[in-house]
């Protein structure tokens, strides 16, 4: 099968980046039971085919293959819940032959791969399930590791290009940070080791164990004390929005912006935001930076919470709240000026006073999502979300001039 232009091409060039001595991977169709056909063992099964390429599953350990398909989060349907449970049942009984038609084949011997170095990490022999997200300039792959008899060991992060080897080198420091402290509502990854190989970072976390149910009833309460929680952890003094560390770096960063026309209207948001709000006293603490449904999960009292790459300290309080209100709105919404704005506000419902505290918060939230998604638009993959980006730039100007339209009048 020849893979350039198909769904399979991402996943099969980061499969010859990772295992640089193996021959070239190739995927093929087999008919027969995996766990009976020479050499599978070495090689990887496509979940759910080659068409349409979500994960790829350890071919030849069936409890690692089954614990692979058994990942929740908050933001998947009971649908798609129950054909991750199915598929593992199905798998765990020894049935991928017939569930799953499409294989990798791979050498996975030799020193001169990812999974030598993780089987030095981890002290001895260990399989692997992996995945690539969709094109977008932080795209990067995440391996789980598992034993011999299948059981989860970790998650691993590959920092496989410049963007990728920042953010996973800032989660890392993340983990760090946040191994510090106790948490009595969150529930998060421990740094297990953080080193470079073949000049990649790789970032090695502890696997949360999400159940079966990801979410319940009291859901929006246990987010509610998780967001409280991690800000009070980190707080800081009273200040101004200018007086933030955030703010602070926004301001910074801004110059690192190339094309001079956005540079400017950016940093003349800035400077309408800082005239807007110049004595309002803000709670300072932090945020985990990208909280949405599809980076937690629920289980018993706690909040599973991963994808750490985001966390900030010095941030006004509150902007965890916008960010989960306003994506889980663009999702079944569409993402247009509109729907931005109604998100904005389902996130912060006095948006509309701009002398009130939910009126600074989402201008400093769009401040910072907009630099974040501007900068990621001039990297390789930018293009991606360079549509955005512009989206989010205009939303900022937009609420800056009403309000300073408002205060004229």
């Amino acid at each position: 099968m020849d893979p350039s232009g198909t769904p399979m091409q991402p996943l099969l060039e980061t499969l010859r980046d990772l295992w640089p001595a193996s021959e070239q991977a190739q995927v093929s169709r087999h008919g027969r039971g995996a766990q009976g056909e020479r050499g599978v063992s070495k090689g990887f099964l496509v979940v759910p085919n080659a068409a349409a390429p979500r994960i790829l599953i350890p071919a030849g350990n069936a409890h690692a293959a089954a614990a692979s398909m058994r990942r929740y989060s908050a933001a998947i349907s009971l649908r798609e819940t129950l054909q991750r449970w199915g598929l593992a049942l199905g798998l765990q009984v020894g049935a991928a032959g017939l569930l799953l038609r499409d294989r990798i084949q791979l050498d996975s011997s030799g020193t001169a791969s990812l999974m030598s170095h993780l089987e030095a990490v981890f002290s001895q022999s260990v399989s692997v399930s992996l995945s690539v997200g969709p094109a977008r300039a932080n795209r990067k792959p995440v391996l789980q590791v598992f034993d011999a008899k299948g059981r989860s060991l970790a998650f691993v992060k590959v920092g496989d290009s410049a963007t990728a080897r920042g953010h996973v080198m800032r989660e890392a420091e993340s983990l760090r940070v946040l191994g510090t402290q106790q948490f009595s509502s969150i529930e998060l990854p421990s740094l297990i080791n953080m080193s470079q190989w073949n000049g990649m970072a790789v970032l090695v976390m502890s696997a949360l164990d999400t159940r079966l149910v990801a979410r319940g009833p009291g859901l929006a309460r246990l987010r509610r004390r998780a967001m409280d929680e991690l800000a009070a952890a980190f707080r800081q003094p009273p200040a101004t929005l200018a007086q933030t560390p955030m703010w602070t770096a926004l301001r910074a960063d801004c110059l690192l912006l190339q094309d001079e026309e956005i540079r400017t209207l950016y940093g003349n948001c800035l400077d309408r935001v800082e005239s807007q709000f110049p004595d309002r006293l803000l709670d300072v603490g932090a945020w985990h930076g990208d909280f949405s449904p599809w980076n937690m999960a629920q289980r018993s009292h706690r909040l599973q919470l991963w994808d750490w790459e985001r966390f900030e300290v010095g941030v006004p309080a509150g902007m965890d709240r916008v960010h989960y209100a306003l994506n889980r709105h663009l999702r079944t919404a569409g993402t247009t000026m509109q729907t931005v704005l109604d998100g904005l506000e389902k996130g912060a419902p006095a948006l509309a006073d701009k002398g009130s505290e939910d009126g600074v918060v989402v201008a400093a939230y769009v401040a910072s999502i907009s630099l974040r998604y501007l900068l990621g638009a001039q990297g390789p993959g930018g293009e991606s979300i360079d549509q955005k980006s512009r989206l989010m730039l205009s939303t900022l100007a937009r609420l800056t001039m009403q309000w300073e339209r408002a205060v004229r009048v």
